[in-house]
């Protein structure tokens, strides 16, 4: 295999991650090879393993940037608003119903089994972080308005756990038929918010 110099392999590697992105959001993991990702770069498909053991390595670290992203521009910054009231936590859950819905990388995630073949592929450190990364980042957030009194004082893991659930609920669209989907998802929302947030509308 080549010996790539330290400025190739940087560059390299964000071919790799922004190539995979696009080829994994159009064909999904299972129809996407590492001959067609090495192919896209432009480098050997030997080369591919001087950076990631396997695609799906290479799929969880897209999927870490996407995460982060979604953390910096959506969830952060509505967390670090004030006041959080029902009205406004349900508009933020429904806007991040429509991130997911609206970010092809995300949105197959779990739609297409990607997460069982995640799970299946990946070295047990990288599964055990990729199954605790969410408990991780919202549990001080949610501690955090907890001590402010705008969310009921349940234990914080049962409460990303609600809305987890109602996250994955959200990407059955197709099973479960989208026939009055969005309706029936608002009031869903609606409901949770109301019992969640303690601050009584004014």
């Amino acid at each position: 295999m080549p010996k790539f110099r330290q400025k190739e392999k940087e560059w390299i590697n964000q071919e790799l991650l922004q190539k995979g992105r696009d080829l994994f959001a159009k064909r999904g993991l299972k129809k996407t090879s590492i001959s067609d990702i090495t192919k896209a770069v432009g480098i050997a498909q030997g080369s591919f393993y001087n950076f990631y053991a396997s695609k799906e390595e290479l799929y969880l670290d897209i999927l870490e940037q996407e995460e982060e992203k979604i953390r910096e521009q959506l969830i952060l910054p509505f967390f670090q608003s004030s006041p959080i009231t029902r009205k406004s936590f349900k508009a933020f859950l429904l806007q991040a119903f429509s991130v997911m819905e609206t970010n092809e990388f995300i949105r197959q995630l779990f739609a297409e089994g990607v997460m069982e073949s995640l799970i299946r592929k990946l070295p047990q450190e990288k599964v055990a972080h990729l199954t605790s990364s969410d408990m991780d980042f919202f549990t001080p957030l949610i501690k955090k308005i907890q001590m402010q009194g705008a969310i009921i004082e349940e234990d914080t893991e049962v409460i990303i756990q609600l809305l987890r659930m109602v996250f994955l609920l959200f990407l059955q669209k197709e099973h479960i038929g989208e026939q009055r989907f969005e309706e029936t998802m608002e009031l869903l929302v609606t409901f949770i918010s109301n019992g969640l947030i303690k601050e009584q509308e004014k």
